[in-house]
């Protein structure tokens, strides 16, 4: 039933809703996850450094109990350095996004799905940033902000910048000529 201004809210059923999960959500940009992994491994590296300079340096005497924290550290920080690497290969392998004509969707997560979905009308405004690192592979996230929050909604990390651009850019003009249309 609808009104001479258009307004309609008829029942549906539930059954012929399009779940979200069938959205034709895209993968982020695969530089991401060799920046993400490249970071990883430069963090690690450099602790194993660290920790190996505690190991051989030799201007003071270093108590047992913590040449035994070192020795130990030796093997566990390659291990977790491993354990890391291999999950943030698979997170982000889960990270997809999905941009329609009235909304925006990000899904994430392993073991614990997550998928946010924000309606374009409801965006206040929309952040492209980018690291020194993300620059340099010519990547960045998005970040939305919706009515009513302090922080932002979602973000999505591991665009390619034009890709960010170009999202920005139509959810922009998308959310303007919404607007005008709801207000006609």
């Amino acid at each position: 039933m609808s009104n001479a201004a258009g307004f309609s809210n008829n029942q549906l059923a539930v059954e012929q809703i399009t779940p979200l999960q069938a959205l034709q959500s895209e993968a982020l940009s695969s530089r991401y996850r060799l920046l993400r992994q490249g970071v990883n491994a430069g963090f690690f590296a450099g602790l194993m450094l660290l920790i190996m300079l505690l190991w051989w340096q030799p201007w003071w005497p270093v108590p047992a109990d913590l040449m035994q924290v070192i020795t130990h550290a030796l093997w566990l920080v390659p291990l977790f350095g491993v354990l890391r690497a291999f999950y943030c290969w698979q997170a982000d392998k889960n990270k997809h996004f999905a941009l329609r004509e009235h909304d925006i969707s990000y899904s994430s997560g392993i073991f614990f799905r997550k998928m946010i979905t924000q309606p374009v009308v409801r965006i206040q405004h929309i952040e492209l940033k980018q690291g020194p690192l993300e620059r340099k592979a010519s990547l960045a996230r998005l970040q939305l902000f919706s009515a009513g929050g302090a922080l932002h909604t979602f973000e999505i990390p591991g665009l390619s910048l034009t890709q960010a651009q170009q999202i920005r850019q139509f959810v922009l003009q998308h959310k303007d000529a919404l607007q005008d249309e709801q207000q006609q």
